[in-house]
């Protein structure tokens, strides 16, 4: 079939490329909130972005815009991150809003630290937060956690119980405008959970990793039996997703081989991503997932997890794989999203001729140039040399037509 030269719009490019459709041109959509909250915490946006927000920000690049879940560099109230400790904060973009229901709960925050404090009746569960100013100009928009839920497998009990007390509101409208905020500008894809199963959210959010660890050695039955007991609220996420009227949903993030070590992967998260994929795609929607991690080890297995975009890929020397090595590895019917490491953007990791050739080397290997939307990495760095970030269209339009 003679492919259609006619231009595209970002979004369309977008939606082709996932699914694996003729495109004018290699899909361009590099994440740029992060780099734009450092800088305004820093005070040197330049004066071509200054007051924008990230839409407005890849109209000033002439890129496609990076919405997958919310728009960051709008603001928003403390309030929203009263249950971040959990695993779970609040964002006017999101299709829904989890709210606690009929437990006491105790919110302050000062200063850059955010307490929360809930009076379960199987006892008081609290998790504690920070942010500081270098944090903010370094262009993290989420807290660290300074005390997580589970320290022990005696707080398994109550934080089992916060979980069964809170409710998913669902907020159509709300990203029904950021759907139109976005536009044809790039591709709005609603937010569900950030982690891919409720153990997964145990691993990545209620424990340090060393504890959670130890006690899935140890205690695992009663790791999954509180798991378990996190389902319904999963589920309800799930619901109030395909209910909202985005051609793509986000669904897990944070896949490494060590963190999340292959057998743990296999018996865990992928059956969960499948049982997430195969809801998502009856409803007519596409699935997208954050690999952003060391993908060596774990990749074979994702063609059996459902989802139709790995999203925030980071190529070597970030880790361990090339572009084309993902590309082999995540298999023909998986589209990859990113591909330009952030140091190749960075003066002070490598020169210009260095750039030049990683840039050379990485579109020769792009064989049809299929299933793929080019980004950086997980996101472009508040340091980044801004003139290569706008030259990498030229190798987009220097490689022409994508026929699959």
């Amino acid at each position: 079939m003679a492919i259609d030269t006619a231009v595209m719009t970002h979004r369309q490019r977008m939606l082709a490329a996932m699914r694996g459709e003729p495109t004018d041109q290699i899909p361009w959509a590099p994440r740029m909130d992060l780099w734009y909250t450092a800088l305004r915490a820093r005070g040197t946006v330049p004066d071509r972005f200054a007051g924008m927000n990230t839409a407005q920000i890849a109209d000033e690049l002439g890129v496609g815009c990076h919405a997958v879940r919310a728009d960051y560099t709008l603001p928003r109230p403390p309030e929203d991150l009263a249950l971040r400790g959990f695993g779970f904060d609040n964002h006017p973009d999101h299709p829904y809003r989890i709210e606690l229901r009929k437990l006491p709960i105790e919110f302050s925050h000062e200063d850059g630290h955010y307490q929360t404090t809930i009076h379960a009746p199987a006892g008081e569960v609290t998790t504690s937060l920070w942010m500081t100013k270098q944090m903010s100009s370094d262009g993290i928009t989420l807290p660290f956690v300074e005390k997580y839920p589970i320290c022990s497998i005696d707080d398994l009990e109550p934080v089992a119980q916060v979980f069964e007390h809170m409710e998913v509101i669902p907020t159509p409208d709300a990203y029904t405008t950021f759907h139109e905020r976005i536009g044809e500008r790039g591709l709005a894809v609603a937010c569900g959970s950030l982690t891919a199963a409720p153990i997964h959210l145990m691993l990545h959010d209620l424990s340090a990793m060393e504890e959670f660890y130890l006690l899935y050695h140890e205690q695992k039955e009663a790791m999954l039996q509180t798991a378990k007991r996190m389902e319904p609220l999963f589920d309800a996420i799930l619901d109030a997703l395909v209910a909202c009227d985005a051609e793509a949903v986000f669904w897990g993030a944070n896949y490494d081989r060590d963190t999340t070590w292959p057998p743990f992967f296999e018996e865990q998260i992928i059956p969960w991503l499948r049982r997430v994929s195969d809801r998502v795609h009856a409803a007519g929607k596409l699935l997208v997932t954050h690999t952003d991690g060391e993908n060596r080890g774990l990749m074979h297995m994702y063609s059996r997890c459902g989802f139709d975009v790995g999203e925030s890929l980071c190529p070597a020397p970030m880790t361990s794989c090339t572009l084309a090595e993902l590309r082999e590895g995540f298999g023909p019917d998986i589209t990859l999203w990113g591909g330009i490491p952030a140091v190749a953007l960075l003066d002070d990791t490598m020169d210009e001729p260095a750039f030049e050739a990683y840039m050379n080397e990485l579109f020769d290997h792009l064989g049809t140039g299929a299933r793929l939307i080019l980004g950086v990495s997980d996101n472009v760095p508040p340091d980044v040399n801004l003139t290569r970030l706008e030259r990498i269209q030229q190798w987009i339009d220097a490689f022409g037509p994508v026929q699959p």
